[in-house]
């Protein structure tokens, strides 16, 4: 169900995200992917899985889990063998993107009776480039994703946490497509799609001009360290890791205030239309 208007996006914005396990030599790598559907030359869309390349390095297999409706208890879940090598990365190798055919899943899941509630992002619901760039250098935004140690073990909604934008969205923060947010950036959270929080409208008589909504501005992927009084500074990739299904927690970094999230930009996602048309035609194999 792609989205065209904010505030049908706002309520249907928790079905739009899935929860992501990967095995690796090294142990359970954890993140957040959003499904975004690519619109092809003939108007259809093609369903894809976006997240961030770090979540799927070295991934000899993943499992999605689904968000279900409220109430339920247990995830819908699919599990992809290869992942690593099933994963398309961005056609930047800098871009910390991948992409993720998962038609395929879908309607096999759908072919044994679950019933899924999936939304799509798509272009509809990404703020244009021409009114980001005419957004005010403090803006709220909202990061929608599976937090670790946080996210409900007995539910399966995703977390919202809330900030401001660090850096102005619509300028390449170091020259880079990204900017930074003043946000949790939780592990866990790698590859979750941030949402600008747009306010109403006020209209005459006290009739709102335009309803409050949100509008997709990015993807958090790492977080940017300070670098204070001879500490270590630099960006990090936000990767969740799981030991005996419990929560690994990162190690501390001392002499340094808390980080800030790196977000890329919405034209990093709308790089892979072309690979997404190419492939759909065969030219590329998905698989």
């Amino acid at each position: 169900m792609p989205l065209a208007g904010s505030q049908k996006l706002t309520e249907e914005l928790g079905y739009g995200v899935a929860r992501i396990e990967c095995e690796t030599p090294g142990g359970v790598q954890c993140g957040t992917g959003f499904f975004f559907a690519f619109l092809l030359e003939n108007g259809k869309r093609s369903p894809c899985l976006v997240t961030s390349r770090h979540v799927v390095e070295g991934a000899r297999s993943g499992r999605f889990f689904l968000t279900g409706k409220p109430g339920d208890t247990r995830a819908q879940e699919f599990r992809i063998n290869d992942l690593q090598d099933r994963c398309h990365p961005h056609p930047d190798p800098s871009v910390d993107l991948v992409l993720l055919f998962v038609g395929i899943n879908l309607q096999a899941l759908r072919s044994e009776g679950h019933a899924l509630h999936v939304t799509y992002l798509s272009r509809s619901a990404i703020l244009p480039r021409e009114q980001r760039t005419a957004l005010a250098a403090l803006e709220e935004v909202a990061v929608l994703g599976f937090p670790l140690g946080l996210a409900d073990p007995q539910q399966t909604q995703p977390v919202v946490r809330l900030g401001v934008t660090a850096t102005h969205a619509g300028l390449p923060y170091g020259g880079a497509p990204e900017f930074l947010i003043d946000a949790p950036c939780h592990a866990g959270l790698g590859g979750a799609p941030v949402f600008l929080r747009v306010p109403a409208l006020p209209g005459e008589g006290g009739v709102p001009q335009r309803s409050p909504g949100v509008a997709l501005v990015g993807v958090l992927v790492a977080q940017r360290h300070a670098s204070l009084h001879g500490g270590e500074g630099g960006v990090e990739p936000i990767v969740g890791h799981l030991r005996g299904g419990q929560a690994v927690p990162a190690a501390p970094r001392a002499g340094s205030p808390a980080p800030l999230g790196v977000v890329l930009n919405t034209d990093k996602i709308l790089d892979f239309e072309p690979l997404v048309r190419a492939m759909v035609h065969g030219y590329v194999s998905k698989y």
